[in-house]
């Protein structure tokens, strides 16, 4: 919420759901005098320390008024006393042109679920999801638990195969797969380079080098870099060892081709120290082409903002996670 600003604020612990849910419905009047609550999704985030939930939340106010929500971060502490802690939050994310007046508001919960209480989450968030919109669980730090009920009633899970542990981390992700709708921040993260690479086989000069590509070496971080290397594998129909994978502190793609014995190098990269991604694609003694595209000022709230919009299975990238799993590190 670009520019927002606490309208109401209440806290307590312990407290009863019954508690929160009055004082929620209190602050929201309070508040409402001169704007209007508007809830597209109900936006869970399981946060498991304070860095967690302190990143999350400074993405989603970046994002404004564009993707309004119900916010419920949920704070699990198993091994603390029973009970609930409660933070409720009507934050302002549209300023009116009137003074003191917001067009939008957006409710924000913060629960810490302590002890036995865990083991009730998925009772504990049913009163705050809005009904006839989708729900939307967030692990931004960490890949959820399968046995816990609180995915039981989202429509969408969104991951970030970068922070929960890279290329470890991608058979737990394909095995959630199976049974929700998942969103990977880290692909969507990946689109430019996505986007760039696939325009530079554009026109008849670069289009042959499609199915010419004899070796090709992908750098990045550990979970992004493997699933640009299954996302090449996969769409270019590529043999797992025609692919090498690097360590890079930014993603890279270096690709050689050879079209009637006349070499060509692809190549998609972002050099240190740029928030601009280049592209160019040479054929030795003929043709070349060059792009450059900027990047997002703030990447995690960019990519959170796509994972909001495109709430559906997205086919490529469980292409690119399952060729991702054939890849050596």
């Amino acid at each position: 919420m670009a520019d927002a600003v606490v309208l109401a604020r209440w806290e307590a612990d312990p407290v009863r759901l019954s508690q929160v849910m009055d004082n929620m419905a209190r602050l929201r009047r309070q508040a409402g005098r001169t704007s209007t609550v508007t809830s597209v999704m109900t936006l869970i985030i399981v946060a498991m320390n304070d860095a967690d939930e302190e990143r999350a939340m400074a993405a989603v106010r970046i994002l404004g008024g564009h993707h309004p929500a119900r916010i419920l971060i949920i704070r699990p502490e198993p091994g603390g006393p029973d009970g609930i802690g409660a933070r409720v939050y009507i934050w302002g994310c549209q300023p009116a042109p009137t003074v003191d007046a917001w067009r939008v508001t957006v409710d924000q919960v913060c629960l810490a679920v302590r002890g036995r209480a865990v083991g009730q989450l998925e009772s504990i968030i049913e009163p705050f999801t809005l009904a006839d919109v989708p729900v939307m669980i967030w692990y931004p730090g960490r890949l959820p638990d399968p046995s816990t009920g609180l995915l039981a009633p989202a429509s969408t899970v969104i991951v970030d195969s970068k922070e929960v542990g890279g290329q470890e981390a991608l058979p737990a992700i394909a095995a959630l797969v199976r049974r929700h709708a998942v969103i990977d921040l880290s692909w969507m993260r990946l689109t430019p380079w996505r986007e760039l690479l696939a325009g530079l086989f554009d026109g008849p000069d670069f289009r042959g080098l499609l199915g010419a590509i004899r070796s090709g070496h992908v750098e990045g971080k550990p979970g992004p870099r493997h699933l640009l290397g299954g996302w090449l594998t996969s769409r270019l129909k590529l043999a797992p060892q025609v692919l090498t994978l690097g360590d890079g502190v930014h993603a890279g793609i270096h690709l050689v081709a050879s079209q009637g014995g006349v070499p060509a190098t692809i190549e998609v990269v972002r050099i240190q120290g740029e928030r601009l991604v280049r592209a160019t694609a040479a054929i030795q003694d003929g043709p070349a082409r060059s792009t450059v595209v900027a990047l997002p000022d703030d990447n995690l709230s960019w990519s959170l903002a796509q994972a909001l919009t495109h709430q559906t299975r997205d086919r490529v990238w469980e292409e690119a996670l399952g060729a991702a799993l054939t890849l050596e590190p």
